[in-house]
């Protein structure tokens, strides 16, 4: 088997270091602006809703499209990632100048389908985010992958929580196109200073690859991950989490706006609550499954994650529902990064860290578009609660498929069985 050429095997130890301190850094603090504008989007959700006058169903596909597009976008980016290693700075500065794009057509998009148009826009680029910046963390951190990809995950989550509060202040003041539009020159400037600290982070390009034969041996190599490893259950794992985040993400601010009669503030506020217990609780999961393996902590966050949207549903418009949101949001995101850590876990060795996550965020966001929707359907013709049982459903199944995840050692967690 061709093994895959890894940069730093040419890079002077000091200077390598310094450059890993570097992306480390500014990969992970990015991450926080990126996911900034992501989840504010939620809160203008029910703004768009009034003002266009949408169904549920149409809500719905508000982010349904984010999410099918940000799968295509993953599932192929995340291969060519792989492929063009030494491209990553222009991939993570693309990345974000689409994000900029996007969203300012967003806000000047006069119809609902134009609007629909520029998100999958915006969502490309976010999707395109996360291959070559998690490839990269997974790449240099070997033996502590888990804790740097949650604390990629948790710095995401401050955005998330951010991203809320700030919008749902700012509503009070401006409309939301004003808003969607006004971030674009600050992600421009980030993604010049994204070029610019990380154009040398994967060094100089190989000279002398052949990408056709390399194109094959990585195909191979991807399709060898698959046979008698356990990645279809990390996959099955990660895609059924998907769908029960996704099935609430949307729904919960409408719900809260729509039929508990809650102000933009306290909207955003909840929203926010999401994120906040996330910026703490992912890298302790992390770091956890480093030392004990990622199996025994993602069984134990699927099987927590079932309890919450019914008592969301349950807790009426106090201090009943804002518990459960906040207690859901320790577990909401946690689980993500460590069925991404697995996945790398399994094809350690291979130069398939970009490809392997692109697949499983692709396969994340196709399922979690379709649960979107239905989720649109059942609040349409059953009512709110609907979906919040939905999510439950799913998360339970979520829970009996880690029961079936490979075991990892703890020293390297790499799989000591398959299943």
């Amino acid at each position: 088997m061709a093994e895959a050429l890894d940069p730093q095997a040419i890079a002077d130890p000091e200077q390598q270091r310094t450059k890993d301190s570097v992306m480390a850094t500014t990969v992970i603090g990015a991450h926080a602006l990126e996911h900034m504008y992501g989840r504010a989007f939620l809160v203008l959700i029910p703004q768009i809703y009034i003002t266009l006058g949408l169904a549920p169903i149409q809500a719905g596909m508000l982010d349904a499209v984010r999410q099918l597009a940000g799968g295509a976008t993953s599932m192929s980016g995340g291969f060519f990632v792989d492929m063009f290693q030494h491209r990553r700075a222009h991939i993570l500065a693309f990345s974000m100048s689409l994000i900029a794009i996007g969203y300012f057509l967003v806000s000047i998009a006069p119809s609902y389908g134009l609007i629909l148009a520029s998100l999958a826009l915006a969502s490309a680029g976010t999707a395109l985010w996360h291959p070559p910046a998690l490839g990269l963390l997974a790449q240099r951190f070997p033996n502590q992958r888990g804790f740097f990809i949650s604390m990629h995950r948790s710095t995401g989550n401050i955005g998330d929580w951010l991203g809320p509060l700030i919008v749902g202040g700012l509503l009070a003041v401006v409309g939301w196109r004003w808003i969607m539009g006004g971030g674009t020159p600050v992600l421009l400037g980030l993604a010049v200073i994204i070029f610019f600290l990380l154009r040398n982070v994967s060094g100089p390009k190989i000279e002398g690859v052949d990408y056709k034969t390399k194109f094959r041996t990585q195909m191979r190599d991807m399709r060898e991950s698959f046979r008698g490893t356990g990645m279809w259950w990390i996959f099955t794992v990660s895609a059924v989490r998907g769908m029960g985040d996704r099935s609430l993400l949307w729904v919960i601010p409408l719900y809260l706006s729509d039929q508990l009669g809650l102000s933009n503030f306290w909207v955003g506020f909840h929203v926010a609550l999401l994120a906040a217990p996330g910026i703490f609780a992912g890298p302790m999961f992390g770091a956890l499954s480093d030392r004990i393996g990622r199996k025994p902590i993602i069984i134990f966050i699927m099987a927590s994650a079932v309890i919450f949207p019914t008592t969301m549903a349950m807790g009426g418009d106090g201090l009943g529902m804002t518990a459960s949101v906040a207690m859901f949001g320790v577990f909401l995101f946690s689980v993500n990064s460590l069925t991404q850590a697995a996945a790398v876990d399994v094809a350690a060795g291979k130069g398939l860290e970009g490809t392997f996550i692109g697949l499983m965020w692709g396969s994340n966001a196709f399922f979690g578009a379709i649960s979107s929707v239905i989720a649109g359907v059942l609040v349409e013709y059953i009512g709110w609660h609907s979906a919040f049982y939905f999510a439950s459903g799913l998360f339970f199944l979520g829970f009996l498929a880690s029961l079936a995840l490979p075991s990892t050692s703890s020293t390297n967690n790499q799989p000591q069985h398959a299943h």
